[in-house]
C-alpha cells in the first residue's frame, strides 16, 4: 500500500478490537487475519449459523440438487452453501469456501443451480 495513511477499520468495529490490532506488526496481522478467517469460515458451519446451512441445505435439496460439495469437481468438502437473491424473488445457491488460508487469498464460489421452480 502506497498511501501513506493507513485503512479505515470496518464501519461498526468496536474500539476494543482495532486499537490493538493497529498496534501490531504487518506479519502478525497477517497471521490474525488468516486465523480470523478460518474461525469465519467454522462459524460459518456451527453454532446459530449451522441453523442457516441446515436451512439452505434443505432448500437445496428441494430444487433436486445435492448437498454434498464433494459432488463437485474441484469443491472442497470445507465448502459452505450461500444463496443470493440477485433480483427480487429470484434465489441462487452457490458453493462458498476461502481457497487458502491466508488471507490475501480470495474466496472461491461454484454455483449449485436456481432454486426457483421452472
Amino acid at each position: 500500500m502506497t498511501d501513506a495513511s493507513p485503512p479505515a477499520p470496518p464501519e461498526g468495529a468496536p474500539a476494543y478490537v482495532v486499537d490493538p490490532l493497529e498496534r501490531q506488526p504487518a506479519n502478525r496481522l497477517r497471521e490474525i487475519a488468516a486465523w480470523a478467517a478460518d474461525l469465519a469460515d467454522y462459524k460459518a458451519t456451527t453454532g446459530p449459523d449451522r441453523a442457516h446451512q441446515e436451512q439452505f441445505r434443505r432448500l437445496v435439496e428441494a430444487a433436486g440438487y445435492s448437498t454434498d460439495p464433494t459432488d463437485y469437481e474441484g469443491v472442497p468438502d470445507r465448502a459452505y452453501i450461500s444463496i443470493k437473491e440477485p433480483q427480487d424473488g429470484y434465489e441462487y445457491a452457490y458453493w462458498q469456501w476461502r481457497s487458502e488460508p491466508d488471507v490475501d487469498a480470495p474466496d472461491m464460489n461454484q454455483a449449485i443451480g436456481s432454486l426457483d421452480e421452472s
